[in-house]
């Protein structure tokens, strides 16, 4: 069949002037993403060569009370550098994963992907991580179990460290596929470590300082509700009025 041109096809049927329209993207990829997530990285490396029998017991602890024994026997994790370190690792991580998981969820990329909704971001996970580890010193303080203290915050620091590090392959898939299966990913591995860091507190106050279980239970609720609702509104009412 020969080559037939149709000029109608192009150059009839248009009336008035055709305004091309900007197409609407869901990159959620920005350069300073992927800084966070080196940094993090760099200092998994820095405390893994200069800290190798610290970093080896941290990661132990949900091994059960005997590794935290010995742990504590040894050093604080609480005024080391590798428990601030973590502990700025996990609140950077952990506020990147929020922020996009807004923009994932809302298709909102142009109110929710910046670097400023980041900062909030990251405000409001290391106000809820500050506000746990300050109602535990403040439980600590009225019932003089100061060594109590410790300990959780030691289980706390251990788990907070194994979900950051593995939110790591998480947040790259995010970054570079923007799907909602990843976000639900991510609560599911941030609920299974609440639930493990629960029962780890519990058996091991239970254990080691024989308190009833009611009383526990109470105890660890009021740990993990109270700064949850605490950041909740304070974060429902900023995105209420902005």
């Amino acid at each position: 069949m020969p080559d037939t041109t149709f000029n109608s096809f192009v150059t009839q049927g248009f009336e008035g002037v055709i305004t091309p329209l900007v197409r609407d993207t869901h990159e959620i990829l920005s350069g300073w993403n992927l800084v966070i997530l080196a940094a993090v990285l760099l200092l998994v490396v820095i405390n893994k060569q200069s800290y190798p029998h610290q970093f080896r017991q941290l990661l132990s602890v949900p091994g059960g009370t005997a590794h935290l024994n010995q742990l504590l026997r040894e050093w604080n994790p609480s005024n080391s550098f590798i428990g601030f370190s973590f502990t700025l690792s996990y609140i950077l991580v952990m506020g990147l994963f929020v922020q996009k998981t807004f923009v994932i969820l809302s298709r909102d990329v142009s109110r929710y992907n910046g670097f400023d909704v980041y900062c909030i971001m990251a405000a409001c996970v290391a106000a809820w991580y500050l506000l746990r580890l300050l109602s535990m010193s403040v439980m600590g303080w009225l019932f003089n179990q100061k060594e109590l203290v410790i300990r959780q915050t030691t289980i706390e620091l251990s788990l907070s460290s194994y979900c950051f590090l593995v939110f790591q392959p998480v947040m790259w898939l995010v970054l570079y596929i923007p799907s909602s299966i990843f976000v639900y990913v991510g609560f599911g591995i941030l609920i299974l470590t609440a639930v493990l860091r629960f029962f780890l507190q519990f058996f091991d106050t239970r254990v080691f300082y024989k308190i009833p279980s009611f009383y526990i239970f109470l105890y660890f609720c009021t740990l993990e509700i109270v700064p949850l609702v605490l950041v909740l509104v304070a974060g429902l009412r900023y995105f209420a009025t902005s």
